[in-house]
């Protein structure tokens, strides 16, 4: 079988002109026997030591640690808010949230699912918490992730001072307003058991 290269270099001679082919190889330094160093620190003084001062220490480190609630402690706020929950009108829907410690410190707070697709908007809106002595706080509803905000429930969990194994009532009593009720965990202490 002929080769058929002759012919199409004759009529396509731009795709088999003689181009210059040039090969990259990598230019590696030869490896030095001794390894360079630089006479510039030799040539200072001697670093002065500088001591750490306790009052630079992380703000983290004088926070008071944080204190978990027992299993009988929740089990309690939750019963309490349970009975709370069947006491109030049930014309208003409302539901619980048992509180964990990142819930309390304020990071977010997460609204069960169920209660966010029947009750509460599909976008994110703004939602007033109204708590028992009759404070207002504005907080941002985050309806893809069902949630409170960060930024806006950190001021909310601060002023209650919120502890794990608290346990929150929601009832909502407008569209986007809601009463807040804290049941204690701590108050488990108080009743004789």
């Amino acid at each position: 079988m002929p080769s058929l290269l002759p012919f199409l270099a004759a009529y396509y001679p731009v795709l088999f002109a003689a181009q210059k082919v040039t090969i990259k190889t990598r230019n590696h330094r030869p490896r030095p026997d001794v390894i360079r160093r630089s006479g510039r620190i030799a040539r200072l003084d001697k670093q002065p030591y500088f001591r750490i001062r306790k009052a630079d220490r992380d703000r983290r480190a004088e926070l008071p640690r944080p204190a978990y609630a027992t299993n009988e402690e929740r089990a309690y706020a939750i019963a309490k808010a349970e009975e709370l929950k069947d006491q109030l009108d049930s014309h208003y829907p409302a539901f619980l949230r048992p509180l964990t410690l990142s819930y309390a410190a304020g990071k977010w707070l997460r609204i069960p699912p169920q209660f966010s697709k029947r009750y509460l908007p599909w976008c994110d809106e703004m939602i007033l918490l109204v708590d028992e002595q009759g404070a207002e706080f504005q907080v941002l509803y985050r309806a893809h992730g069902s949630a409170l905000s960060a930024t806006d429930w950190k001021p909310f969990a601060i002023a209650h001072k919120l502890a794990d194994g608290d346990c929150l009532l929601f009832q909502q009593v407008k569209r986007i307003k809601f009463k807040v009720y804290i049941i204690r965990a701590s108050s488990y202490h108080e009743k004789d058991h």
